[in-house]
């Protein structure tokens, strides 16, 4: 027995070491939403250290500013000085031992922020907790102290077992990118690369969480078998069952994606959970690993740029898809249908002679994140034409016999995570393209990465006896270049594309569309173009700030494309090599 709590002494001593950085998570106030954390360290004795709080998360680029839930910061009688908007300056004169508390206001059900209240809380790491500056690289011993009635503790991080629900992180980034379930979750368990995983439900829905569990294990094993290993000691999938919303987020050893809690027994919906599911768990090698050089170390006070998001998102998205159709999940032909329907999102959008691809992920902050209503005529999607980038660089690729934008990933991910976990620039990742597929691809990159170009799909497919048509090339339909919705009994512009006979008539965004040739308009403005001919004349009466306006319009021959893929040559050896 004196054997055993000796033992015992010598692993609190480890862990609980008066270095470390402890964090205690306590929820009396859940009620009101409210989360209290208490952070103890021992300073260097310093006069004055800053607590901070990250302005964004990793994995969403756009500044949230999470200090505004922080409440109640206090430094056991040390002054405080609030410096700037996630600053507070703690004048601690030397005091060496240092204890703050906060509350954190938690009422954003969303993958990228906090919620709490009697029944469960999920915290999100950068907007529930903060850090000191100076001290990020030191260890963190974290403790949680769940509600009442509440079992469930859910994080990927190493617990200390003698301690309860008490974790240890290496550093802050582990912390901030380490989400927690507090309640009481459904979960279940499966192995993949022979590391132990969990789904943890969070919320009801009409799961069957033992198909759940197969689907996912398809999902990990396959990518696990691609990528050749499984760079975690445990990983865990948050799964958020909400009557709406939608999304994912990435983390080291985690992923959390939405769910509407009743789209589990409609097969498209579900098909498209499992695609999102199979993007943020690639994501496990690509971002988290496998990275730009600008994604990590982060700098949390302000924004990250770099060109390369394409890379972290549009490659991730050409898997997802991949992932499920190498699984039977789709067919060939459905397949085809999914690259046609991006392709067909690309092109029809006029954003994409103004934005290149390069641009669209650098200014992800305030375009991609801050949409308005121009943002169709102005930018492009860095998931989209980086999806239909990555496509086509693998297609590129794959010319050179057996090599494939597979050899790409696996090649980042042994020369640049294993051999010390750094990031790549923009030319390292062209030069690592250009080894594999023993070429000279930089034409390739500036055409498609960096400029505007027409994306020529028509010879890319070809060499894979695929045939691309234009469905709509010699079709005359009339157009208005209008997209309107329906709402409270009235009829609202919410786009209209450059150029277009909408603009010539003079219409904006958010006219309310009243009459079509002297006739009460009740449905949306551009279902109307397929009862015109090209080059005829309408009038339009339309509301704009409350005053009457009438206006004509002459339509014109609508640009908008409806490509399809269609199998020549089913026999192609590239072809088969690709998709068989």
């Amino acid at each position: 027995m004196l054997k055993t709590l000796f033992s015992l002494s010598l692993i609190l001593l480890f862990y609980l070491k008066p270095m470390a950085i402890n964090y205690s998570v306590s929820f009396d106030k859940v009620k009101s939403h409210y989360v209290t954390v208490d952070l103890n360290l021992e300073t260097k004795g310093e006069q004055f250290i800053d607590f901070k709080v990250p302005v964004w998360t990793p994995g969403s680029y756009k500044v949230r500013e999470f200090s505004n839930a922080f409440e109640n910061v206090k430094a056991n009688g040390c002054k405080i000085e609030r410096v700037n908007k996630n600053t507070w300056r703690i004048h601690n004169k030397g005091v060496k031992n240092v204890a703050i508390s906060y509350d954190v206001y938690c009422f954003t059900v969303s993958v990228r922020q906090s919620y709490a209240d009697a029944k469960y809380a999920y915290l999100h790491g950068v907007s529930a907790f903060g850090y000191i500056e100076g001290y990020m690289n030191d260890e963190i011993v974290l403790s949680i102290k769940p509600n009442n009635g509440w079992k469930n503790v859910e994080v990927a991080l190493p617990q200390i077992k003698a301690q309860g629900f008490v974790f240890r992180c290496a550093n802050y980034d582990l912390l901030a990118d380490s989400p927690i379930a507090i309640g009481n979750f459904d979960v279940a368990k499966y192995s993949s690369g022979n590391v132990p995983h969990k789904i943890v439900m969070i919320g009801e829905g009409n799961y069957n969480l033992d198909i759940v569990t197969e689907d996912f294990k398809k999902i990990s094993d396959q990518q696990v078998k691609l990528m050749g290993d499984h760079p975690s000691s445990q990983y865990l999938h948050f799964v958020y069952n909400v009557e709406s919303g939608g999304g994912g987020l990435e983390h080291l050893n985690s992923q959390c994606s939405m769910i509407n809690r009743w789209a589990y027994t409609n097969d498209k919906k579900y098909k498209s959970f499992l695609g999102l599911i199979a993007h943020e768990y690639f994501h496990l090698w690509n971002v988290k690993r496998i990275r730009p050089a600008e994604l990590g170390p982060f700098d949390y006070d302000k924004e990250n740029y770099t060109e390369m998001l394409w890379i972290a998102e549009g490659i991730t998205s050409y898997y997802d898809d991949m992932t499920l159709y190498r699984l039977g999940y789709y067919n060939t032909e459905e397949y085809l249908k999914i690259i046609a329907k991006q392709i067909n999102r690309f092109e029809n959008t006029p954003g994409k002679n103004v934005m290149n691809l390069a641009e669209s992920s650098k200014l992800a902050w305030v375009k991609s994140y801050m949409p308005k209503e121009e943002s169709y005529n102005t930018e492009i999607s860095y998931y989209n034409k980086g999806m239909i980038a990555a496509l086509l660089l693998d297609l590129e690729i794959r010319q050179t016999d057996s090599k494939s934008l597979d050899d790409v990933m696996r090649m980042l991910y042994t020369d640049y995570y294993k051999a010390g976990n750094k990031g790549f620039t923009h030319q390292q990742f062209v030069e690592v393209c250009n080894k594999v597929a023993d070429r000279d691809l930089n034409a390739f990159f500036e055409d498609v990465i960096y400029s505007t170009k027409a994306l020529n799909y028509y010879d890319i497919f070809s060499k894979y006896g695929i045939n691309v048509k234009d469905k709509n090339s010699e079709a005359c339909r009339a157009w208005s270049g209008v997209k309107s919705k329906v709402g409270g009994g009235k009829v609202t512009i919410t786009s209209i594309a450059a150029n277009s006979p909408a603009i010539d008539a003079g219409l904006s965004v958010n006219d309310e569309i009243i009459g079509l040739n002297d006739w009460r308009l009740k449905d949306n403005v551009e279902n109307h173009d397929k009862h015109f001919s090209v080059n005829h004349k309408v009038n339009i009466v339309y509301c704009r700030d409350g005053k009457i306006f009438s206006t004509d319009l002459e339509y014109q021959k609508s640009p908008v494309m409806d490509f399809e893929l269609e199998i020549e040559d089913a026999e192609n050896k590239r072809l088969k090599a690709w998709i068989d």
